[in-house]
């Protein structure tokens, strides 16, 4: 299944905004815009909604208005899902889950009225405690019902502690134990067994000599049996059937305190799990997180330091571990929205990479479940950061929500494909059209490609539809952003060959590739080079090698749209083409 469109609705910042996305199953998908576009709207989209509809809090209505009424829909395989005030079909056939930093002001009043505040991660709750019931079995009892050769039977004490069995008795009609044909076919099995002489291993050989067929004919403990040795609690077919047996009988005692003892067993796994989880982050360094019981409230929480005993970098990978791993403890059967609302944007190089790998690990499991997670992953960030570490560039999914129509450009993106295959003309491309040149040079009609204009055979009516395109931009028009990004490096580079001093500094400059390099070698000269020059590498080190499949115009767009980046811009684009450098 593939979610192909968002649509929100009056929530926060969004009045009324259609996404197009690709979203997919198993795979990190990005979201990708710029600060102050509204991220944190599309995730209070996904984290208001309850099982029923959309319930926001007075704050997130947008423009803080409750009659504006929210609405959130999502589009997946063609049906469209939609939730609002009065219904919610996304949860009908979707687990939703949104994480972020939880981080929460807190207020303390003092003496005569004096108040302080602080910033405190919020606990995350894990699970409600269950009452403490535990498996009602004596080995002694049991081996004395069966009988005179009891002594056969294992003693399970240890399997009624250990986490496997939630595994083995997954799926098992243990009811159906105490149904009169079953009841019967044992009750003879155990009359024969009874009769017969040796020790415990003589009369388990004896088992699979004579009564293994009879006991693969109850279904109920040949399937027990079978995932108790696959699991390793077993050592073989017949102690697999004794043990399943004993775990029936147990069951069919008091089915109500076997339910309850299985409750306390799952609790005590989840809380062992996040013990050892959080033990793998300790170090001397970190103030860490601890899991509590809350007897009052009778859950099992994580709880956080203050926030200032935190680095944002530590807050965020603790919130983002605990929380995953939360998914996987939830038991639902359906596919999970899993929104995680930049939470990873002061995590230096090994906490990123963390993230990644538990993302990762968290879509494997799913995987080995057979269960599908959609992880949406809402950033600033620049989705080259992640290509180097974990996720692997050809599985990840990028997705711009402040995506442009590439119309504009489509001319300019077809100039680039042309410098990638058109060889008879590559290298001319190159150094003219691509980078500054101070002579012009126009290509043969019969070497030029049809789809491209044909007044762009020449290198310096190419740079003039640039210019053009740059002061439409400047003017907040209708622009080209890749014409932009050519104009910008043009001038930049046109800036740097004006600060040489001497012809062979001049000549070297030109014969140098890529704009950061030509700009190093002028710093390198001694030259002050006005500091924007460099900043502005944002934009025209834009890698324009062609790919098929690449956007090259969303990225591009949302940085040329920072009121900072224009107005250096500007300045660059004056100095450059305005006053005649």
């Amino acid at each position: 299944m593939t979610i192909s469109q968002i649509d929100i609705r009056n929530i926060k910042g969004i009045s009324n905004e259609c996404f197009k996305v690709q979203l997919k199953a198993q795979k990190p998908n990005l979201l990708v815009a710029p600060n102050g576009f509204g991220k944190s709207s599309v995730a209070t989209a996904f984290s208001s909604m309850n099982t029923k509809r959309i319930d926001l809090a007075d704050k997130d209505y947008h423009k803080e208005n409750d009659k504006l009424a929210p609405e959130l829909s999502i589009t997946v395989d063609g049906q469209k899902l939609t939730a609002d005030r009065t219904k919610n079909e996304i949860r009908q056939k979707f687990d939703v889950l949104v994480i972020n930093s939880g981080l929460t002001p807190k207020a303390k009043k003092h003496f005569k009225g004096a108040v302080s505040s602080s910033l405190e991660v919020k606990p995350i709750t894990i699970c409600k405690i269950p009452e403490k019931v535990e498996f009602s079995y004596k080995a002694a009892e049991a081996k004395e019902s069966f009988g005179q050769n009891g002594k056969i039977l294992p003693n399970i004490s240890s399997l009624l502690k250990d986490s496997r069995l939630l595994d083995a008795i997954l799926g098992s009609d243990l009811p159906k134990f105490t149904q009169k044909r079953i009841q019967a076919a044992l009750t003879a099995l155990i009359e024969r067994i009874n009769q017969q002489n040796g020790t415990a291993a003589e009369i388990s050989q004896w088992i699979l000599e004579n009564c293994i067929d009879d006991f693969r004919t109850i279904p109920l403990l040949r399937e027990l049996g079978n995932r108790l040795v696959q699991l390793n609690l077993s050592d073989s077919e017949v102690e697999g059937f004794l043990v399943a047996y004993q775990v029936a009988k147990i069951h069919s005692a008091d089915p109500k305190g076997f339910t309850a003892a299985i409750e306390w067993l799952k609790y005590t796994t989840v809380k062992a799990h996040y013990v050892e989880l959080l033990s793998n982050f300790k170090s001397s360094n970190w103030q860490w997180s601890k899991v509590e019981e809350f007897k009052k409230k009778k859950t099992l929480s994580i709880t956080f330091p203050k926030a200032h005993q935190l680095s944002n970098g530590q807050r965020d990978i603790i919130t983002l571990v605990v929380q995953l791993h939360k998914t996987l403890y939830e038991g639902s059967k359906k596919p999970l929205i899993l929104v995680i609302d930049e939470v990873f944007d002061y995590l230096d190089d090994a906490n990123l990479v963390a993230f990644q790998y538990y993302v990762t690990s968290i879509i494997e499991a799913y995987k080995e479940r057979e269960q599908l997670i959609y992880p949406l992953i809402l950033t600033h960030l620049d989705p080259g950061v992640f290509f180097d570490f974990c996720f692997n560039k050809h599985k990840i999914q990028v997705n711009y929500l402040q995506a442009k129509p590439t119309g504009k450009a489509q001319n300019t993106r077809r100039l680039i494909e042309a410098r990638e295959n058109q060889e008879q003309i590559k290298d001319r491309l190159e150094k003219y059209w691509f980078h500054f040149h101070i002579d012009p040079c126009e290509i043969p009609e019969h070497n030029w490609p049809n789809n491209l204009p044909q007044d762009w055979r020449n290198s310096g009516e190419f740079h003039n539809y640039t210019q053009s395109e740059l002061t439409r931009y400047l003017e907040s028009k209708n622009y080209d952003p890749l014409a932009v990004c050519f104009a910008t490096r043009i001038a930049v580079e046109k800036l740097g060959y004006g600060l040489l001093a001497h012809d062979n500094q001049k000549d070297d400059f030109l014969e140098t590739r890529k704009t950061k390099n030509k700009m190093d070698f002028v710093a390198n000269t001694g030259v002050d080079i006005p500091e924007s020059y460099f900043l502005l590498g944002l934009i025209y080190n834009t890698n324009l090698h062609w790919n098929q499949e690449r956007d090259y115009v969303s990225p591009l767009s949302a940085k040329l749209n920072h009121p900072t980046i224009r107005q250096l811009i500007s300045g660059l684009a004056d100095v450059a083409y305005n006053k005649g450098v």
